[in-house]
C-alpha cells in the first residue's frame, strides 16, 4: 500500500508540471507571420526604411506607404494595423468575407502568449479586400517602430497612398 502523502504529493508534481508545460507554451508562442505571401518581402523592406525614418524624426505629412503593387493592385480597400489592434474586428465591420484559417490564426494570435492584441507591439499586418469581397491578411513579424503602436488607418480605391501622419 502506498503512503496517502506519496499519492497527494505525486498528484501536486503532476499537476505543478502541466502547469509548467502550458506556461511555457504560451511564453514561447510565436504567431504565423506570413512570410510566403507574395507581397511580404517588399513591404518587409518598405517598413524597415520606414522605421529608420520615424526614429529619427516621427511621422510627418510625407511619410506614407504606397499599396499600388499590393496584390497587383487587385483591391478594393486596404488597411494598416499596427501594435496593439485587431484587423479581424475591422474587416468584419467592413463587411469582407474571412476565411476560417485567417479567423483562427488571428484569434489565436490575440488570445495567446501573454499579448494585447492580434498585431502586438512590434508588428505590423495588412489587410485588404480583394474584388470578391475577401479579407486578406498579411502578418509582418516587425513593423515601423513606435510610431505605428495603435495605428488603423484604411484607404480605399481609387487612393493607393496610405499617410501616416496624424
Amino acid at each position: 500500500m502506498v503512503p496517502r502523502g506519496l499519492v497527494l504529493l505525486a498528484v501536486a508534481f503532476t499537476a505543478a508540471l502541466f502547469a509548467g508545460i502550458a506556461l511555457l507554451r504560451e511564453l514561447l508562442y510565436k504567431p504565423i507571420y506570413d512570410q510566403p505571401h507574395p507581397n511580404y518581402r517588399h513591404y518587409a523592406e518598405v517598413f524597415d526604411r520606414l522605421r529608420a525614418e520615424l526614429d529619427d524624426r516621427g511621422a510627418r505629412n510625407g511619410h506614407y506607404v504606397d499599396l499600388s503593387e499590393l496584390n497587383d493592385g487587385d483591391w478594393t480597400t486596404a488597411c494598416l494595423f499596427g501594435g496593439y489592434t485587431n484587423p479581424l474586428e475591422a474587416m468584419r465591420i467592413r463587411g469582407a468575407n474571412i476565411h476560417e484559417k485567417d479567423r483562427v490564426r488571428f484569434t489565436e494570435a490575440g488570445s495567446r502568449g501573454f499579448r494585447l492584441g492580434q498585431v502586438e507591439e512590434r508588428e505590423i499586418a495588412i489587410a485588404f479586400v480583394d474584388l470578391g469581397n475577401n479579407a486578406q491578411f498579411i502578418h509582418f513579424k516587425t513593423g515601423i517602430g513606435p510610431e505605428g503602436q495603435g495605428l488603423q488607418r484604411c484607404i480605399s480605391r481609387p487612393q493607393t497612398r496610405l499617410h501616416l501622419a496624424p
